[in-house]
């Protein structure tokens, strides 16, 4: 259960100006007990909410009280009552079950306090489900793959060493740096639908393509229950794999640790995820909540998280809470980032409202304006526009005034090549900048595998970023935290325009569930001089990031 946040701006306003070059608490992040207080709903609220919740019978040891959330440990007698409802078994045709209701009501005493409560009418099924990932498939050749940047080799395949030579990170040993401090450096990977990384995976793609991580591991921490499974060759891990092996291959001096998170989040259903055993939505509030709850020592310097789903497949109040709590995060020096997806404007390219209406479908989390969006390219010399990669316009999440510059030129220049009826043109716009997305080369249960997605691209920045971060920690620094107004601002300096290639999409039909969507002939982005919705603000350049970030330090 979600408390209103009566002083949610304030916590708005003073992550911004942290997070902002310039701004006199530039990199003056909060503890976790002052963005506590600036979420905490007051105590007149959260007194007559237990008053409440202890008059209907719900006993004092059954609630768990942190900042504006309320967990209770209820049975179905109790929840019936507290929402005034039934609550009843759902079965899909292959006679899986859940337990949900309809529709649900609080006591009036309460109803103006509670922003969300979930789990109550989604319909999701856990269950384990295909990879979100573009395209896997097996490899061969490894035997011809140096350990050096060869551009012609690295317009097939992808490696460390293509990364590491095309973003400026150096050789093997120079971008390993100076023995860094831990604690707040660590580079965190959201684990989400099952998907376990294998140690020996990591051990095996080290030998091949990363030499210098010999003796190095990442370590897992479970949240809502979720397991480290070593030796379930069953699940899909894939996308794990992909993850946490270029995040070390690519940021070998961090410490990595994967957050391994049980559990499915709420679904509305529409034509990309259209009934109860299609739900692969990622249960965002759990980690979040988790991490949060960390000392401040604990928490990670960068969190990258390579999933999302159409921002229409989510309840409005859940997609909202859940990027206020990103904007938490941000406050307390974390930079989240998020692959855009790969549909490029939208596959189904259906509204899910009951009209059917024809419109592109931006993808969250990436719409939410407080994490920073990783779009895909392909090839080298030049560098291009993937076209799957996924970008455009927030339906529900308004342009912050970080973009305004960057994303008011794209729209002043190229806005009306495109039918205004398909976008919102006032929406935050995404992504913020993009990595390499296609045919990386993976070790998954033994076995190479080229991956193509913007899975790939988020790691890969979010490992730029831990670097980063270990450059400014070592010079007494503080690290990045939310990103987004600097890479707006003199963060440009360290970006590459891409200006080459786009994104397609709205074929017809469904790329996830194969059922007819809306056709849109040209549908498309396309990569331009400056922010663009399908490659953003371009990709990194390491050592001009290094002198952008030091220089105002």
């Amino acid at each position: 259960m979600s408390l209103v946040q009566p002083n949610f701006s304030t916590l708005e306003e003073r992550m911004l100006s942290i997070a902002t070059p310039g701004q006199p608490l530039y990199g003056v992040h909060l503890s976790r007990e002052q963005v506590q207080a600036l979420q905490d709903p007051g105590t007149d609220v959260v007194d007559v909410v237990l008053d409440t919740l202890k008059t209907l019978g719900i006993p004092e040891h059954a609630i768990d009280h942190s900042s504006h959330w309320l967990t209770l440990k209820v049975n179905v007698t109790l929840a019936e009552k507290l929402l005034n409802t039934q609550f009843h078994y759902f079965s899909n045709q292959y006679g899986r079950q859940i337990i949900r209701t309809l529709e649900y009501s609080v006591p009036q005493q309460i109803s103006r306090f509670v922003e969300m409560i979930q789990p109550t009418t989604h319909l999701g099924i856990l269950r384990p489900h295909n990879r979100k990932i573009l395209k896997a498939s097996p490899a061969t050749g490894l035997d011809d793959i140096g350990g050096s940047y060869d551009p012609v080799a690295c317009n097939i395949t992808i490696t460390p060493a293509c990364l590491r030579g095309l973003y400026g990170l150096g050789n093997d040993t120079s971008i390993i740096g100076p023995s860094v401090p831990s604690n707040g450096n660590i580079l965190g990977i959201s684990g989400f639908l099952e998907q376990y990384a294998r140690y020996d995976d990591l051990k095996q793609f080290a030998d091949t393509f990363a030499p210098y991580l010999s003796g190095k591991n990442f370590s897992v921490a479970s949240v809502n229950g979720g397991q480290n499974l070593q030796d379930d060759r069953d699940q899909d891990s894939v996308e794990a794999a992909l993850d946490v092996q270029y995040a070390m291959a690519l940021a070998p001096s961090m410490p990595v640790r994967y957050y391994s998170t049980a559990g499915r989040g709420p679904l509305v259903p529409e034509v990309d995820q259209p009934s109860l055993e299609d739900v692969t939505n990622e249960p965002y509030l759990e980690e979040l909540q988790y991490l949060l709850n960390l000392d401040d020592t604990d928490l990670p310097g960068v969190l990258s998280t390579s999933y999302g789903e159409n921002e229409q497949s989510l309840p409005r109040s859940y997609a909202i809470e859940v990027c206020r709590l990103f904007l938490a995060l941000g406050a307390r020096g974390v930079s989240v980032i998020f692959s855009s997806g790969d549909s490029g404007p939208g596959s189904s390219c259906e509204s899910n409202d009951g009209k059917n209406n024809t419109r592109y479908l931006p993808v969250f989390p990436a719409s939410c304006p407080f994490v920073t969006s990783v779009g895909g390219t392909q090839g080298v010399a030049p560098e291009r526009a993937a076209y799957f990669s996924s970008g455009g316009f927030s339906d529900v999440f308004a342009r912050p005034a970080y973009q305004n510059d960057a994303v008011g030129e794209y729209l002043n220049c190229h806005g009306n090549a495109t039918d205004s009826s398909l976008f919102t043109r006032r929406g935050r716009a995404f992504p913020d900048v993009s990595a390499q997305a296609a045919n990386f080369f993976v070790i998954d249960k033994g076995l190479p595998t080229l991956v193509s997605g913007t899975s790939a691209s988020a790691p890969v920045f979010a490992a730029v970023i831990a670097n980063l971060n270990a450059i400014r920690t070592s010079f007494g620094l503080p690290r990045m935290g939310f990103l987004n107004p600097f890479l707006y601002g003199q963060g440009q300096a360290g970006l590459s325009d891409i200006t080459v290639g786009g994104s397609r999409g709205c074929q017809g039909f469904s790329a996830v569930s194969r059922l007819p969507g809306k056709f849109v002939a040209h549908a498309g982005w396309n990569a331009t001089v400056g922010w663009d919705p399908v490659t953003g603000l371009g990709t990194p350049n390491f050592p001009k990031l290094v002198a952008a970030s030091l220089s105002n330090a």
